[in-house]
């Protein structure tokens, strides 16, 4: 078995100018938000396009079965419905496919479509 190393071994001291002995500047809050900006920005697409599909929703749905939806997310080409129960997330999914041609129309690049629960509170973050 070896012998553990030297706790005082004179020749791995740093010398006071060397690279690895300079403080780093410490980094400023406005360098810190510029880096978030393509986080920003893709958050806000995000919220646009579920305003989008909100008013899309609204327009063509009942309005008590459009006040049951939570949630929308549109990724990869995947629409994501949320809905406040699951007896709510089965009427929506009737009402989803008999519009489903009309939301390709709006947005081509979509493939496929889900709709899953999320109850409100969960979607405000509110203790449930």
């Amino acid at each position: 078995m070896p012998k553990p190393p030297p706790r005082y071994n004179p020749r791995h001291v740093t010398a006071a100018g060397s690279p690895s002995s300079r403080v780093k500047k410490p980094i400023g809050i406005k360098d810190l938000l510029g880096r978030s900006a393509p986080l920003q920005q893709a958050i806000a697409r995000q919220a646009d396009r579920g305003t989008f599909w909100r008013g899309f929703f609204a327009a063509r749905l009942a309005p008590d079965l459009a006040g049951q939806i939570t949630q929308i997310v549109e990724r990869d080409g995947a629409l994501s419905v949320y809905a406040a129960s699951a007896a709510w997330s089965a009427r929506l999914r009737f009402a989803l496919a008999e519009h489903w041609p009309a939301a390709q129309q709006a947005a081509p690049g979509l493939k496929r479509w889900s709709v899953r629960v999320q109850p409100a509170a969960a979607s405000t973050g509110a203790p449930t």
